[in-house]
């Protein structure tokens, strides 16, 4: 599902216009994205846990050469779904 698509969804399920739904998307987008730059860690209960994990440097390899590369130390967002999330997805 594409950001239009959720916004065009919610606008028919809350009977609303699109361009209040996408100001109430972008906010709740940078709450997130505050959170996690700030704190390392949002959790939206029921659902999943952003979290910030930092990766160290380590060796590669360029994939187009196949000459090795170093690829730097960097800090990655990962997703953690909750279980009723992961059953609602396995079923």
């Amino acid at each position: 599902m594409t950001r239009v698509e959720l916004t065009n969804n919610i606008a028919k399920a809350l009977d609303t216009t699109q361009s209040e739904v996408e100001d109430y998307i972008s906010t709740v987008l940078d709450c997130i994205k505050h959170g996690i730059v700030k704190d390392g860690r949002v959790t939206i209960r029921g659902f999943g846990c952003f979290i910030t994990r930092d990766k160290v440097e380590r060796d590669g390899r360029n994939p187009k050469t196949g000459e090795p590369a170093v690829i730097t130390a960097r800090r990655v967002v990962k997703f953690k779904a909750y279980n009723p999330f992961k059953q609602q997805v396995n079923q």
